[in-house]
């Protein structure tokens, strides 16, 4: 097992925390209860995936133009990702998990009465900031509920009604889409929102931290710099609205504020993201390798939710029904992946899933509207499976050998790197796509370099995952090699 950074406390157990050593035992429904957050992100983010070309033609803009949707939720959330820990040891998790439950409600309220992709678009920001918190504190407070050696079961229990949402999203909002109006998608976060605060207030236990050091602004302003002028960066690549000179300045402009921040980091005493922690060997490789995972099998369902419409011809609930296998098959494998990974260990299982990630996004690339719709649904749940096994052994890894005391600044980075990601994922797709398609109607050919580019980001990541020992990860995977 590798030791942490000297410049970090060791892993010691927290008196205020639950020790499977002194026989406690969490009860399970805090798993469940924080499920309802990652029901509501879940089925949100799914259930606009069918409905996009619809929403397009509504707000009088291209499919394409629509990735503007995703992204600015995912940049929104990853700006503020950094202030869900501080202000969860400030204030108490749950009462901060209660409030961004709240925002989080509103945005989608706003997103339901969006006339314009600019107004929904700042909607979604709003949303964002909710879910900035709202996900990241609420496994937050799952890693201070459970031990490490109970973590991945309580995260396997959590994550059923998790999977639920994108499973019911693309159906739901297919159906909602052809029969009632796109904006329905959005309202229906009304009543899961009111149902997750009364839960958390009467099940959810406040552990009380020690005081945290004053928070640090500048740094925040740093980060949130550099990441509002990437996604800038990234956006435009796929909409073609600044001047090269523009897009040269944005990018020098990235470049000073995250190399800037490097430095500013490594001379501040309590910064708002503590570099320090990439000491951690498998934290560092299942934060930043597996986000480059991420980065590739987070779009899919943007990507071919366009292909079954734009190119086979098929209408929202059709899609919804196809690819509602995705996460019907990432829910039959949640409950198996435990055991797996007891089995073969997490390092073994990265790796196989890497190879077989890059194989099965190249097989996409072979589907034609003559396809059987049956052929295509077995493809999409094994699909789901595979993406399912590796997010948790990712997932896992990331916690697997932080201390107890640094559990917050951990959750804030990993949560931070992960949706930074996913939204590059989402910006590289849309301008691939666009940049094929150009000002005419996509067809099916012109999906295939978008999955065949999309396809080396896993086949790389198999390289980072090969640098994990055997036994790295042990304490929640169970498995000790001989």
């Amino acid at each position: 097992m590798a030791a942490p950074s000297d410049n970090l406390p060791s892993a010691k157990p927290n008196p205020d925390l639950p020790s499977s050593e002194n026989g406690e035992k969490p009860s399970l429904i805090v798993a469940w209860i924080i499920a309802t957050s990652f029901f509501m992100e879940g089925l949100d983010s799914s259930i606009i995936t069918t409905s996009l070309p619809q929403m397009a033609e509504s707000l009088d803009v291209t499919p394409a133009q629509m990735s503007a949707s995703i992204t600015s939720y995912l940049l929104s959330v990853a700006v503020f990702i950094p202030i869900s820990g501080w202000f969860a040891d400030r204030f108490g998790a749950r009462q901060v998990y209660c409030s961004a439950i709240a925002i989080f409600t509103l945005g989608s309220v706003l997103c339901g009465l969006s006339s314009s992709l600019a107004m929904l678009v700042v909607s979604r920001v709003i949303q964002g900031i909710g879910g900035a918190m709202m996900t990241p504190v609420g496994r937050l407070i799952l890693t201070r509920t459970f031990p490490k050696d109970q973590l991945m079961r309580a995260m396997t229990y959590n994550m059923l009604p998790a999977n639920i949402g994108p499973m019911l999203g693309p159906v739901l909002g297919g159906f909602i889409t052809t029969n009632f109006s796109w904006h329905w998608n959005f309202f229906i976060n009304v009543p899961l929102g009111f149902l997750g605060i009364a839960l958390a207030l009467r099940y959810i236990k406040d552990v009380q931290m020690p005081r945290p050091a004053p928070f640090d602004l500048a740094g925040f302003f740093i980060v949130a710099g550099g990441l509002i002028s990437a996604q800038f960066l990234i956006g435009n690549l796929a909409h073609g609205t600044l001047s090269i000179s523009m897009q040269t300045i944005l990018f020098v402009l990235t470049v000073i504020l995250f190399g800037g921040y490097g430095y500013y980091a490594a001379h501040t005493e309590n910064p708002i993201l503590d570099l320090k922690m990439f000491r951690i060997r498998p934290f560092a490789i299942a934060v930043l390798v597996g986000g480059v995972w991420r980065m590739a099998i987070y779009p899919m369902t943007f990507l071919v939710a366009l292909l079954l419409q734009l190119g086979f011809g098929l209408d929202p609930f059709e899609t919804g029904l196809i690819t509602f296998l995705f996460t019907l098959g990432a829910l039959t494998m949640r409950t198996n992946v435990v055991h797996l990974v007891r089995w073969v260990g997490i390092r073994r299982l990265l790796l196989t899933g890497s190879i077989i990630s890059t194989l099965m996004i190249i097989g996409f690339s072979l589907f034609t509207p003559e396809t059987p719709h049956a052929l295509l649904g077995i493809y999409f749940f094994c699909f789901g499976m595979m993406r399912n096994a590796q997010n948790q052994s990712i997932a896992a890894l990331t916690y697997a050998e932080i201390p107890d005391e640094h559990m917050s600044k951990g959750t804030t980075i990993a949560a931070l790197i992960q949706r930074g990601f996913q939204s590059l994922g989402v910006g590289l797709v849309a301008t691939l796509l666009a940049a094929v398609v150009g000002d005419r109607t996509a067809e099916v050919s012109d999906f295939l370099p978008v999955f065949l580019i999309l396809s080396l980001l896993p086949a790389l990541t198999a390289l980072g995952f090969a640098r994990l020992r055997p036994n790295d990860g042990w304490q929640i995977s169970g498995h000790r090699p001989k």
